[in-house]
């Protein structure tokens, strides 16, 4: 089994005042699009680490069946997040899939072609791949659970130092989608991205 953990956790602050996670996409919020994307594909149990606005952001995923992870050292930055989710995880998945929450573009297809080609291939690590560029989200083995914990969260490298010394145990996915190497950072980003949003009018017991 898969695992997934979805970072949630920082305070949008390159948003300008805007709140990443519960701006509108579509008729969800960007996270309810990335929680809607992880359901509908085979990973297993769906942990959200939260930290900023944390009780806004569980208010808004009620029902949505995720499990969530608190990091009170999310202003450290993105590892200590990283880091809360690999705590949280059940002793039964092999893999798991770190998707963030500023790619609500990313589908569950592309999540599933991920886990597709982790499944089928031999190496620790996922990485996808369009247009020469690495994104996200990624898939680790738990075999580098260990040395994800040990890293020093003071460092500006954070997993790409694991992922530096494991080269030759990464397998790039050719991904066609943009979705895996574009992000909201900025406002003009999240404009842009979210006018491409058509609203899904599916009848879900849960609606994000």
């Amino acid at each position: 089994m898969i695992s997934a953990i979805l970072l949630a956790a920082g305070e949008s602050s390159r948003m300008e005042g805007a709140f990443k996670p519960l701006l509108k996409w579509g008729n969800r919020t960007v996270i309810g699009a990335c929680v809607e994307s992880l359901r509908k594909s085979r990973v297993g149990e769906i942990i959200v680490v939260l930290g900023h606005r944390e009780g806004e952001v569980r208010s808004s995923l009620a029902g949505s069946g995720v499990e969530y992870a608190i990091n009170p050292d999310y202003k450290r930055g993105m590892l200590t997040s990283v880091k809360t989710g690999f705590v949280q995880l059940s002793s039964r998945p092999t893999a798991v899939l770190i998707a963030l929450v500023d790619q609500p573009m990313v589908t569950a297809e592309i999540i599933d072609q991920l886990i597709t080609a982790f499944e089928k291939g031999d190496k620790k690590i996922v990485v996808p791949v369009c247009e020469g560029q690495h994104g996200h989200p990624i898939i680790m083995s738990r075999e580098l659970e260990e040395e994800v914990m040990l890293l020093d969260e003071t460092s500006t490298d954070g997993l790409r130092a694991v992922i530096e010394a494991h080269r030759d145990e990464i397998l790039e996915v050719p991904i066609t989608s943009t979705a895996v190497i574009e992000d909201i950072d900025h406002p003009k980003d999240y404009e842009r991205l979210s006018q491409k949003v058509e609203p899904i009018y599916e009848h879900h017991k849960w609606h994000p």
